[in-house]
């Protein structure tokens, strides 16, 4: 880390102490140092069992001789062996008041670091198809990627951030050919474009199914957008319109960053002579009428580039992607966000882009599927949830609670914290589970006031911020109210908070930052109700309380920052 917040300077006070009473035969690591279990156990431990065993000794033997051979000193207060383990207890006079000085002194930029400073990084993701309707499944897409980008900006890198939009495959052929065959005439409501087409597009799967002449008829269609010319290029340019608009909405609605767009239709002209090029290298070869890279040695099969028809494949126009990447933006590192079940694909393509000479590190950000309680979803069969579908659903969920719980509020005040509360009960619940495994959307789970939930976080929020807004005297930092299990984990919490950003960031663990936050809105719930935060009766310990508590709210608002998720201003 570029700079050291009080949370490593007290360990590093811990390793030395450490380091002086074991001498030269064993050196103690900071990725050694445990968090306690439990607040009373103390604010960091040190396990001997690798020490032990070096020495063929007893760990539980080896921790209370260390414990007593360290004293007090910097941040230490006091040192206790606990069976195998040292246990260190920071003195909070000293350590707390400086974790929250940094918070309030730094504020927004509470948590970040210079770790990636000079580094660019491409982050590519929200890689939709036209001609299909956005649905649950996208959401997962939307927030992994933000989460990348908000981590890897919070920790000094530079990213672009890239959306790759799928515009011309098979898929848009059939739709198309669809439209042509059954709804010639037939124009969709403003609004409606895309969910048309996306009942259009599963009407053509299951047409096209078990029908070879539809099949045919929709290979040659395909062939002729390539072309860019013809009827069937004009009925495309139409429809790609309604898609990319219908698209754009939705970006702008969950607050998408994108820095620089592409079109699979752009990269035609360039997978073709890539396709050539390799071809006469010999990295590329004929099969069956196809053009195919053999990975076989690799253990990754065949890279299936354009089919016997002569029109490309995905795996193809990647390629041609990833080259002009290359040519348009000097990256370090290029990362791409797609679900799990392209993990083969991507290999393919990093492998194949590797046999070209691009040494651009590559690498694939997976996640797992999303389902719901009743089974997993699909665009060709019909039974996906669309985003429209889903918002409208949470949003309904949010106003009912809202009003329930403020009848005197008006219909603007409703809708305003609907809104919110809905947006952060979609984002967290996507956000807060490990990105390699499935999820299960559960709708009451994720709109509930109560639990891990977007909802809880704001609650929590709104709370402090009425604290702060009703106290009469002004926060002060002072370490003497620091004097409690609750207010002990509360402070550890809190100088955790740059350590776990920057192990999420660097470690692509995303859930970690939402899982923190729901932690530290425990810990302040747990605080509130053992200690009253507004004092009457005295006013020094009001303040004190206020700077902690205020601590937690920036901290806590900007963990929600790096999930995209805003407060609400009242709940």
């Amino acid at each position: 880390m570029d700079q050291q917040y009080a949370y490593t300077r007290a360990r590093l006070d811990v390793l030395k102490a450490l380091k002086g009473a074991i001498g030269k035969t064993y050196s103690p690591t900071f990725e050694e140092l445990e968090v306690p279990p439990q607040p009373e156990f103390g604010d960091a431990a040190f396990p001997c069992f690798t020490l032990a065993k070096g020495l063929k000794r007893n760990p539980a033997e080896i921790a209370t001789e260390l414990a007593a051979k360290i004293g007090p000193k910097g941040m230490i207060s006091k040192i206790v062996a606990r069976g195998p383990y040292v246990n260190f207890y920071f003195d909070m006079a000293v350590y707390g008041p400086e974790v929250l000085k940094e918070i309030v002194v730094q504020g927004k930029k509470y948590g970040e670091s210079k770790v990636g400073e000079g580094r660019r990084v491409m982050v590519e993701y929200a890689n939709f198809n036209t001609h299909k309707e956005v649905h649950i499944g996208h959401l997962r897409n939307m927030v992994v990627g933000h989460m990348t980008i908000n981590l890897l900006r919070a920790t000094g890198h530079s990213v672009i951030a890239t959306s790759y939009i799928n515009d011309l495959g098979n898929n848009v052929a059939k739709c198309l050919w669809a439209m042509k065959k059954f709804h010639e005439h037939e124009v969709p409501e403003k609004g409606d474009e895309i969910n048309f087409l996306g009942r259009v597009y599963t009407e053509a799967t299951s047409a096209s199914e078990e029908n070879d002449e539809a099949r045919a008829e929709i290979s040659e269609i395909q062939k002729e957008l390539e072309t860019k010319k013809g009827e069937w290029h004009k009925l495309w340019k139409q429809t790609r319109q309604w898609s990319i608009d219908a698209i754009y909405r939705i970006f702008h609605e969950m607050g998408i960053p994108i820095d620089v767009q592409y079109y699979e239709s752009d990269l035609l002209d360039s997978t073709a002579r890539l396709v050539k090029e390799l071809m006469d290298k010999g990295i590329a070869e004929e099969s069956e009428g196809a053009t195919i890279v053999n990975l076989e040695d690799e253990d990754l099969g065949v890279n299936l580039l354009r089919k016997t028809d002569g029109t490309y494949l995905y795996n193809g126009k990647d390629l041609a992607l990833a080259e002009r990447k290359a040519q348009d933006h000097d990256i370090d590192r290029s990362m791409i966000v797609v679900d799990q079940r392209q993990s083969l694909a991507m290999n393919q393509l990093f492998a194949t882009l590797k046999l070209m000479g691009m040494d651009i590190p590559y690498e694939h950000l997976s996640y797992g599927f999303v389902t719901l309680p009743d089974g997993a979803m699909s665009s060709r069969k019909g039974n996906i949830v669309r985003f429209e579908e889903l918002r409208d659903t949470l949003r309904e969920a949010a106003s009912k609670e809202t009003r329930e719980r403020h009848n005197d509020w008006t219909e603007k005040q409703v809708k305003e914290t609907a809104y919110g509360v809905s947006h952060a009960a979609l984002i967290y619940a996507m956000a807060k589970q490990d990105s390699a495994k499935d999820i299960v959307f559960n709708i009451d789970e994720a709109i509930a006031f109560e639990g891990m939930s977007g909802p809880y976080l704001l609650y929590s929020v709104s709370r402090i911020e009425s604290l702060l807004n009703s106290a009469r005297v002004k926060p002060l930092v002072d370490g003497s109210v620091i004097d409690s299990p609750e207010a002990r984990e509360l402070v550890n919490l809190l100088a955790m908070y740059p350590e776990v950003v920057l192990d999420s960031a660097s470690q692509m663990r995303l859930a970690d930052v939402p899982q923190y936050a729901f932690e530290l809105a425990q810990a302040f719930s747990s605080y509130y109700a053992a200690h009253r935060v507004l004092d009457e009766t005295n006013e020094e310990v009001t303040a004190a309380r206020l700077a902690l508590v205020g601590a937690v709210l920036v901290t806590l608002k900007n963990a929600l920052g790096i999930m995209n998720i805003d407060p609400v201003t009242h709940m």
